[in-house]
């Protein structure tokens, strides 16, 4: 491939990448459900779109914040 091929495949890629990512997403859903099941499967995505906001965080530099979560667990601690 040329860099003129390259260059409309990039192109491509960002103009429509919700609809790429959201079709892959799909399709590795679909995947999931069907070797693992249904709660396998969520409890699986779940764990990744976690993994993937704490990433997110870190790369941008921001604090992580779950004040919620932190008090429930130091309630929970001193019972």
């Amino acid at each position: 491939m040329d860099e003129h091929g390259n260059h409309q495949l990039l192109k491509l890629l960002m103009t429509y990448k919700g609809r790429i990512f959201s079709s892959i997403l799909g399709i590795v859903t679909g995947i999931l459900v069907l070797c693992l099941g249904w709660i396998k499967a969520l409890s699986f995505l779940f764990c990744v779109l976690v993994g993937y906001y704490v990433g997110r965080k870190f790369d941008s530099g921001s604090e992580l914040r779950l004040p919620k979560l932190t008090r429930f667990l130091q309630r929970r601690r001193f019972r």
